[in-house]
């Protein structure tokens, strides 16, 4: 990151220290696109509503490239290109590129793995993506395929992920291994904690939930009704790990917000970053919204600077940030770093003066 990124991050997170304590009204404009590029997908959660319908009429190859010229003349700082499977578009390394070519410097994918090859790695690389999350919900093959609906694709996903990792080093590359916490997987917890420090990946929870998107499906509710006293005991064994080396492990703090997200969903004590810092672009051309709460405006029809300059989405976005919302819990690691506290609980965690039994 330039010294300049830096500052303009700085100034964007201050700009949200105000609107949160006296300014509610400021409007703090985005700085990520995270790009739908598709909604379908090659696999079939049972965590995930993608698999189960086709989604037409998609951004063509020529919408996508204009949004992302929109974007960077916008000075995005950075894009996320993400799905559904984005790699199951034939032009996602393509658009990627284009982005690049545009001076957008920050590029990430979020993948299930599956078609992260060899020539696909090498393709996303030369493209300028610098920065993975890949998605593992379970330890073994027994445990992942089951809850991915595929058989192999453990095999498949931890394979392609190895391979990434050895180019870590020498692209400077950031990666991180997802696994959705659920009723499903939840003992595995402390196993998939040992998976991560094997591969030295760092591990990202994301928690299940019926409120989003693209997880409004049949089922998902259950999955999101963890039983608390196997989470406590999942967590308590989760800490002895971080205790003995937390290397690739979350946070203190994160590992305390997921155990209140399955009792308290929104937590309205923590204003949502994550909704003013990305500008969400959904494959139809959707616009705006969050991921809890679906857009109303499409790029098909309006202009994307219009669209973050309207009062439509500045009222939208101000209820979001002090979430008069459903929630969902994602990304709530972001919400979690700006705040000071967040800090302080990880160091009296760390002079074992706070644990996740005591909170």
């Amino acid at each position: 990151m330039t010294p300049s990124e830096a500052v303009r991050l700085s100034r964007f997170f201050g700009a949200l220290a105000v609107k949160e304590h006296f300014l509610p009204r400021l409007h703090v404009r985005p700085l990520v696109g995270e790009l739908f590029l598709t909604e379908n997908c090659n696999l079939r959660c049972i965590s995930c509503n993608c698999w189960r319908g086709t989604t037409r009429d998609e951004l063509t190859t020529d919408e996508w490239r204009d949004v992302i010229a929109q974007l960077a003349t916008l000075r995005m700082h950075k894009l996320n290109f993400t799905g559904g499977e984005p790699l199951i578009r034939p032009d996602a390394v393509e658009l990627i590129g284009f982005a690049r070519d545009l001076g957008i410097r920050h590029l990430h994918v979020n993948t299930n793995g599956i078609r992260l090859t060899g020539p696909m790695r090498t393709a996303l690389l030369d493209a300028g993506v610098r920065s993975f999350n890949v998605s593992v919900d379970g330890p073994n093959a027994l445990v992942h395929d089951r809850i991915r609906g595929r058989l192999g694709a453990f095999h498949t996903t931890v394979g392609h992920l190895r391979e990434l990792l050895d180019d870590r080093e020498r692209l400077g590359l950031k990666v991180r291994l997802n696994f959705t916490v659920m009723r499903e997987n939840l003992s595995y917890l402390p196993d998939i904690a040992a998976l991560a420090q094997e591969l030295r990946v760092q591990l990202y929870l994301n928690l299940a939930t019926d409120r989003t998107f693209l997880f409004r499906a049949p089922g998902v509710a259950e999955q999101a009704a963890v039983d608390l006293t196997e989470l406590g005991e999942a967590m308590a064994r989760l800490e002895l790990i971080a205790r003995a080396n937390r290397r690739w492990l979350p946070r203190y703090s994160d590992l305390a917000y997921v155990r209140r997200h399955f009792t308290e969903l929104v937590q309205r004590d923590l204003p949502c970053a994550e909704s003013q810092l990305k500008l969400m672009i959904h494959s139809r051309g959707e616009i705006g919204g969050c991921w809890g709460h679906d857009p109303t405006l499409n790029v098909r029809e309006r202009r994307i600077a219009d669209v973050i300059e309207s009062p439509q989405y500045r009222d939208e976005h101000a209820r979001l940030f002090r979430k008069d919302c459903v929630g969902c819990g994602s990304n709530y690691s972001l919400n979690l770093r700006w705040r000071p506290s967040s800090y302080l609980a990880d160091a009296l965690w760390r002079a074992r003066a706070r644990d996740l039994g005591t909170r």
